[in-house]
């Protein structure tokens, strides 16, 4: 029997749940500002659900089983699919529909650092707002999330799949639209020579590789790369991207505040296959080998493809581990994790009903406490209460019983002082 958890997870033990916790909520505090409401999904979904838009290379991260009535089933590697999936079984829902999610998922891919095979995305999505501000909002609730937490030094890497698309079907790669993305979205992890090569096998022309490549690695302010991207994309649907990356652009400034963090990156193309324009990945600045804390797009056609009307869509996910080893390193997190403010310690047997009493009256007033367990001496109840970071401890014995007080002993002073009861509950308060 193996004693250890399997490749790619891991346990949260009581201190790392309070880290989690406290990012947790706010980020659930972030998304209901703006109108979000809270969704869950089962587990697990049909795999010809999670396969439809996938995309080949995530496709094969899916962990997927038979039931014993033999459906293949599998669990579910994000949350925009099953989302999706809900909006489609619910056509007439109010729209524009705002929903958000803090839920695990699952992947089976090579593990290493931020990147596990069990892990929590916290996300939204904006459904059946196509305009460019439900992108807008999308890129500043993300942004403001992610300040929310603590994490400031962050950059927006901004494009629009159409940018690139137009021009790979400009250089004849229309039937290879797929493959050519997937190569793309390597480009950081496998490096330009990489892609290079991969994208000249996929029939890719060198003269025309140097174009694409000069496109994707303009060099200058936003506007200069939108300027050129528009100049090469000339007579394609291309422009209209463009037009609507220089609207989000404005919008997020004149409407959000927030210019400085975003740069158009035409790199940017993510991963999965059921994006279909605007796509962002968010990096830490101070931690850029890192990986992305957080990414989305729009995804206009995925709730048709799955069998529902068409609704346009857009949305985003926060990956949890990746934002809570950002803030680690930032020194963000920090915390003195305690079980209880008060160890209450009997000092005899008899005087047990005493102090499980006095807990209960303590834990009504809001005060974790915690009863030294039966048959340990007053010193290793002391101790036990110093290892466990408890910063006061409450000793009821016989003198304590007789005179209706109770002893309080500051652990981190070493000092001590007889309460009544009111007083100790002030204390303990404060």
């Amino acid at each position: 029997m193996r004693l250890q958890t399997p490749r790619g997870t891991r346990d949260y033990l009581p201190a790392d749940m309070v880290k989690r916790r406290r990012i947790i909520e706010k980020l659930r505090e972030t998304f209901e500002l703006y109108g979000y409401g809270e969704v869950t999904t089962p587990a697990f979904e049909y795999l010809e659900l999670l396969e439809a838009k996938a995309g080949e290379d995530v496709r094969e991260q899916i962990y997927w089983f038979k039931d014993k009535g033999g459906r293949k089933l599998g669990l579910r590697f994000e949350m925009t699919t099953p989302i999706a999936r809900i909006v489609a079984q619910n056509p007439v829902m109010p729209k524009p529909i705002r929903f958000y999610y803090i839920q695990p998922v699952w992947r089976y891919e090579e593990p290493q650092r931020g990147r596990f095979r069990e892990f929590s995305h916290a996300g939204i999505e904006l459904i059946g707002y196509e305009d460019v501000s439900a992108d807008a909002e999308v890129i500043a609730v993300t942004v403001n999330a992610l300040k929310k937490t603590g994490l400031n030094s962050i950059e927006v890497r901004l494009s629009d799949r159409r940018v690139l698309e137009n021009l790979l079907i400009k250089y004849g790669m229309d039937r290879k639209l797929e493959e050519s993305f997937r190569v793309l979205d390597k480009l950081e992890r496998k490096g330009k020579a990489y892609v290079i090569t991969e994208l000249n096998k996929l029939g890719i022309k060198k003269d025309n590789l140097d174009k694409l490549m000069s496109v994707i690695s303009i060099p200058g302010s936003n506007e200069e790369k939108l300027d050129m991207a528009e100049k090469c994309l000339s007579g394609t649907n291309g422009v209209g991207a463009i037009d609507r990356l220089r609207s989000i652009l404005d919008e997020l400034k004149d409407g959000y505040g927030i210019a400085s963090e975003v740069k158009i990156d035409y790199s940017i193309v993510r991963g999965l296959a059921y994006y279909t324009g605007m796509v962002f990945e968010v990096k830490t600045l101070k931690t850029p080998d890192l990986g992305s804390v957080a990414g989305g797009g729009r995804y206009d056609e995925l709730i048709k493809t799955i069998g529902g009307p068409r609704i346009p869509a857009t949305g985003m996910s926060i990956g949890i581990e990746r934002l809570i080893e950002a803030l680690e390193i930032k020194g963000s997190l920090e915390i003195n994790y305690s079980p209880a403010k008060v160890l209450v310690i009997p000092v005899g047997e008899e005087y047990w009903p005493h102090v499980l009493k006095l807990a209960e009256k303590l834990r009504n007033e809001g005060i974790p406490t915690i009863v030294e367990m039966k048959g340990r001496s007053l010193s290793a109840g002391l101790s036990h209460a110093e290892r466990l970071k408890i910063p006061y401890a409450v000793i009821v014995g016989k003198r304590e019983i007789s005179t209706n007080s109770y002893t309080l002993r500051d652990l981190k002073e070493w000092k001590e002082v007889k309460l009544g009861l009111g007083e100790l509950i002030s204390k303990l308060k404060n």
